[in-house]
């Protein structure tokens, strides 16, 4: 079971995070992922493979975001305000997180 954050990112540009843009783009879960957490981490099952995840603390900060509600902007100022970090490792931790997330298929973006 994969456990978020991952080495790497995303291969495909066009799902890849547009660091220009993350006051009007809004991450949403996919709606064939089912997910629960408990004691910080999240777990999640993508019912179109099979396939579970484990997110730790940060990913479970950013995935509780994702109802479409909250820009990239939003989760940056959320993390900041819930870990004690630089606002800049925030910002790259956050984009390499939801890059992940994007390019297994488990976030969709909204570009708005």
């Amino acid at each position: 079971m994969p456990e978020f954050p991952l080495t790497g990112s995303s291969s495909d540009p066009e799902q890849a995070i547009d660091p220009t843009r993350l006051d009007r783009t809004v991450l949403c879960t996919s709606s064939d992922v089912q997910g629960t957490t408990m004691d910080g981490e999240t777990v999640l099952l993508d019912l179109r493979t099979g396939r579970y995840y484990t997110l730790n603390r940060l990913g479970s900060v950013i995935w509780e975001h994702c109802a479409g509600q909250s820009t990239i902007a939003d989760i940056h100022t959320a993390i900041c305000e819930r870990f004690e970090v630089a606002p800049e490792r925030a910002l790259d931790d956050l984009v390499m997180v939801v890059n992940e997330l994007l390019q297994e298929g488990l976030l969709e973006q909204e570009r708005r």
